[in-house]
């Protein structure tokens, strides 16, 4: 073996070892997630909960994965957002449709399969509402403390996982049966 080999081969060791320390923190994260499970439910005196509680399916294992990933405040932190943002759009776009033009914009934009908002000829009275639904957004982002590159990676795992979108959609419930 020469120097490279050495060297390299001490990377990989390194590499390994922290691969293998970051393994072990998930998988001991999904068996204290399980073991709390069963003891409640063997502490409620239904075995056949603790049974079932032993085998957690695919999407109870995703949603632990996806919380140790983005964190139960996070994932809480963009529903909030997500909401907000929501609510103003809503509401803006409810304003916008009572202007005499808006047919024939809405029209022009599915013609050309965009947004309204993303439209390079805007007339007026829309310009004005999809730059107050921007400043919004922004501000929504950063006041429940996301970067917008943070808030956007977040928005494109959940069209990818399933599992995650689920478990954003129920805190977006949880948040607006709250209020």
């Amino acid at each position: 073996m020469n120097v490279n080999d050495l060297r390299h081969s001490s990377y990989l060791k390194k590499y390994l070892i922290c691969l293998s320390k970051k393994l072990g923190a998930v998988g001991c994260l999904c068996f204290c997630v399980m073991t709390t499970a069963i003891a409640e439910s063997v502490s409620n005196s239904d075995r056949s909960a603790a049974f079932a509680q032993t085998s957690p399916t695919l999407i109870q294992l995703n949603n632990i994965l996806n919380q140790a990933i983005f964190g139960d405040d996070q994932v809480t932190r963009y529903a909030a957002a997500v909401n907000a943002i929501e609510n103003k759009r809503l509401e803006i776009f409810k304003t916008a449709k009572q202007n005499p033009n808006w047919n024939s914009v809405a029209n022009q934009a599915e013609s050309q399969q965009v947004r309204v908002c993303d439209l390079s000829q805007q007339p007026d009275f829309l310009q004005n509402l999809c730059e107050q639904l921007r400043n919004f957004t922004e501000d929504e982002i950063r006041r429940h403390g996301f970067t917008n590159k943070e808030f956007n990676q977040m928005t494109r795992q959940q069209r990818q996982d399933a599992s995650l979108r689920s478990l954003i959609q129920s805190r977006q419930m949880k948040l607006r049966d709250a209020k």
